[in-house]
C-alpha cells in the first residue's frame, strides 16, 4: 500500500521553479529517505507533503486519498519535525510535550498515553523534567521527534534529522529511526548519503528541484554505482589505440594524460562487461608499451556528487 504519492508537483516562488515536475511515492510500513544537496528542494518537497506550504501544481496522496488542499492545517495522520526544532526553551519536556498533544486538541487521557510511548521509544525518562533549554543539541532533537510522535500519527516525516549532532547522537538517533519504523511510516530527508543508506528501504535523490533517480538502496547503487574508472599507464602514445578507446561500445569517456616519462589513458566505462584483458591486449598489439593497469570504483558519496552537480 501507498503511504504517500506525489504525482508531478511544481512549485514556483515569483519567477523561480524550486520544484520541477516531481513524482515519487513511499511505501507504507517503510522508511523511505529524500536525498539532495542543500538548496535542492527537500523542505519545500515536506512542506507540501504536509500542507504547511502549497504546491502550484500537481497532486499528493496521503493513504490513497487527495490531500485537503483547502485546509492549512497538518493532517491528523502526520507527524512533522522541522529542520530547526519548535521548542519552547522554557518549558521542561513534560510540559512542552502535554502543552504540545493540547495544541492538537487532544484528550489528557490519550495525551498521557501518548506521552508514555513517546518517553520509552526516544528514551526521554530521564529528561522529562528538565528544561529543554539545558538539554544537549541530542536531546532537544529527541524532543522534536516526540512532538511530530504525540499524536500517533501514521506518518514520521523527519527534517535533515541528525544535522549539527555530533557522532553519538547521529548514531543515536538513527537507531532511534529504525525502532520507530515498526509503527510508522518514515520519509526523512538529508544530505549525506551513508547515513541514508544506512535506515532507508528507499531512497529518492533531488538535485536542483527535479527528481534524478528513484528506487531501493541496492538499486540505486547498482544504478549510479555503474561506472568503472580504469587508468592504463603506457610508455607510448597512439592514436590508433585512443580511436578504439572512443568507439568502444562500453567506454563513456576517455582522457589521455601526458606525465613527465609516460602516459596515462583515464577511462570510465559501464562495468557491465569485464574488457581490461582486451584493453591491455590491444595496447600491446599497437606497441605502446604498457607499464601498468589500475582499477578504481567511486565511493557513493563521489557518485552522488557526480549525480547531483
Amino acid at each position: 500500500m501507498i503511504a504517500i504519492e506525489l504525482d508531478a508537483i511544481t512549485k514556483v516562488f515569483s519567477d523561480k521553479k524550486v520544484l520541477d515536475d516531481i513524482s515519487f511515492k513511499v511505501e507504507k510500513g517503510s522508511i523511505h529517505g529524500l536525498l539532495g544537496p542543500n538548496g535542492a528542494g527537500k523542505t519545500t518537497t515536506l512542506k507540501i507533503i504536509t500542507n504547511l506550504m502549497r504546491q502550484t501544481s500537481g497532486v499528493v496522496k496521503i493513504n490513497n486519498q487527495l490531500r485537503d488542499q483547502t485546509s492549512l492545517n497538518t493532517s491528523s495522520s502526520l507527524g512533522f519535525l522541522l529542520e530547526n526544532s519548535p521548542l519552547y526553551l522554557d518549558m521542561t519536556v513534560k510540559e512542552y510535550l502535554i502543552y504540545v498533544g493540547k495544541l492538537r486538541g487532544m484528550k489528557s487521557q490519550k495525551i498521557r498515553d501518548n506521552l508514555d510511548y513517546c518517553v520509552q521509544s526516544l528514551d526521554l525518562d530521564s529528561v522529562m523534567m528538565r528544561s529543554i533549554e539545558n538539554l544537549s543539541r541530542g536531546f532537544k532533537q529527541r524532543v522534536g521527534i516526540a512532538q511530530a510522535l504525540i499524536h500517533m500519527p501514521e506518518i514520521l516525516i523527519l527534517d535533515e534529522p541528525t544535522i549539527g549532532l555530533d557522532p553519538q547522537s547521529v548514531v543515536d538517533i538513527r537507531e532511534l529511526i529504525l525502532r520507530l519504523r515498526s509503527e510508522h511510516t518514515i520519509i526523512l530527508s538529508s544530505h549525506l548519503l551513508h547515513e541514508m543508506s544506512l535506515v532507508c528501504d528507499d531512497v529518492t535523490i533531488i538535485a536542483g528541484g527535479k527528481i534524478k533517480d528513484t528506487g531501493t538502496i541496492s538499486d540505486l547503487r547498482k544504478r549510479l554505482a555503474s561506472r568503472t574508472e580504469v587508468n592504463i599507464s603506457t610508455l607510448k602514445r597512439n592514436d590508433k589505440f585512443m580511436q578504439y578507446l572512443i568507439d568502444h561500445q562500453d567506454i563513456i569517456e576517455v582522457k589521455l594524460m601526458n606525465k613527465h616519462d609516460h602516459y596515462i589513458y583515464n577511462l570510465q566505462f559501464t562495468g557491465k562487461n569485464e574488457i581490461r584483458h582486451h584493453l591491455l591486449q590491444k595496447a600491446i598489439e599497437l606497441e605502446l608499451d604498457p607499464i601498468g593497469m589500475e582499477k578504481s570504483e567511486s565511493s557513493l558519496e563521489e557518485i552522488f556528487m557526480k549525480v547531483t552537480k
